[in-house]
């Protein structure tokens, strides 16, 4: 049923629109944007970087609705944060890796689990070892746990075959 739903779905003149005006934005984002800093790395990194936010902002808009409705944080992290994962695999599979195939979803599942625990690790030593401010830390590791998450995906996950 769901088959045939995403069929239609690709097929209407409004996904085909909402598709190229993406492609027209990671274009200029990708060449243009701070004088073409993006282009100096693989095209599949900054489409990730670039997925991902739509991820942050859509698993956000789930938690600011869940909230909203449930009154518990801590709840309506934990469905945002399954509703995000499988939006997540579905726009990185699909977007970033081209590839389509539901039965990777576990694997997807443990890499995001394996850099959240090394993100906490390297949090935890920055914030108490290092005194570092919780806030400021956990944005220096930002860069360099996106650019884990993506070798991982990319090369556990998603890996093409070099047939």
């Amino acid at each position: 049923m769901f088959g045939k739903i995403e069929n239609s779905i690709r097929k209407s003149t409004e996904y085909k629109k909402f598709r190229s005006v993406l492609s027209i934005i990671f274009e200029w984002f990708y060449t243009k944007f701070f004088f073409g800093v993006l282009s100096r790395f693989e095209r599949k990194f900054v489409k990730f970087l670039f997925v991902g936010f739509m991820n942050t902002v859509f698993s956000y808009i789930i938690y600011a609705i869940c909230v909203t409705i449930l009154s518990r944080p801590t709840l309506s992290l934990a469905v945002s944060y399954v509703i995000g994962i499988l939006f997540n695999f579905q726009t990185t599979g699909r977007i970033v890796f081209k590839n389509s195939d539901n039965k990777l979803i576990v694997k997807f599942f443990l890499c995001y689990i394996t850099t959240f625990f090394i993100n906490r690790y390297l949090l935890d030593t920055l914030v108490v070892d290092f005194h570092v401010d919780k806030y400021l830390s956990q944005a220096i590791l930002v860069f360099p746990i996106a650019m884990l998450s993506f070798l991982l995906l990319k090369n556990f996950v998603f890996k093409e075959n070099k047939n």
